[in-house]
């Protein structure tokens, strides 16, 4: 049984490995940077999570279900709501998703550019099948009206996506720049709007037909990413 100091202790690990890995990717960051900013000692870390690299994982799946729980919030209102709407309701929830944990972003642009295997346990376990599940409700949604036919589901998947994180990522910039704090909740609201003006077509007059009859659910996607 956990006592509250070394549940407190793992997770400050955690939340000192969201930060570092953000920064550094996972071989520039160190066991050593992640421990001080802990406040503890390196023994910590093997103790709680056994290596660096399980800590990086575990830093990983973290965020990953934190965005998954973030989509999948309103999912038991989905089959109430016309295509447009549910487009719309899981646009936003992705987007200030972005704004609450950049780091995810962060950490798999790292891993992405680099390659090697940390890539490749993303890929195995969620990464790759979110881009691919993605996909899917973007076709569907195009079929459905809901964006543009015009550009293919994988470009589309991929600016939205990159749109939604990016000017979170620049928010040092933008602040120096600009005197702009993207993080405010009047400026995450505004972008969010922005992100669906852009993105979305003009609301429907009435339900296009059932976006994905069988819409895809949470479980249907963790069924798939389980190890």
């Amino acid at each position: 049984m956990q006592t509250k100091i070394e549940y407190t202790t793992k997770s400050k690990l955690l939340q000192a490995g969201i930060k570092v890995f953000s920064n550094h990717g996972y071989s520039g960051g160190s066991v050593r940077q992640i421990a001080e900013l802990a406040g503890t000692n390196i023994a910590s870390v093997t103790y709680h999570y056994g290596s660096k690299k399980r800590l990086w994982q575990a830093v990983y799946t973290h965020l990953q279900d934190k965005l998954l729980e973030a989509i999948f919030v309103d999912e038991d209102k989905w089959r109430d709501m016309t295509p447009y709407d549910r487009v719309k309701s899981t646009t936003r929830n992705y987007v200030r998703f972005c704004a609450r944990y950049p780091e995810l972003h962060r950490i798999s642009t790292f891993e992405t550019i680099h390659g090697g295997e940390m890539l490749d346990w993303m890929n195995e376990r969620k990464f790759a099948l979110f881009s691919l599940k993605s996909m899917d409700w973007v076709s569907l949604a195009q079929d459905e009206g809901v964006y543009s036919s015009d550009v293919s589901a994988i470009h589309l998947h991929f600016i939205m996506t990159h749109a939604s994180n990016s000017i979170f990522l620049l928010a040092p910039h933008i602040k120096a720049t600009f005197g702009i704090d993207v993080f405010e909740e009047e400026q995450i609201e505004k972008f969010t709007d922005a992100i669906i003006s852009l993105f979305l077509n003009s609301e429907p007059t009435a339900n296009l037909g059932s976006l994905g009859a069988q819409p895809p659910t949470a479980l249907d996607l963790e069924k798939k990413i389980t190890p």
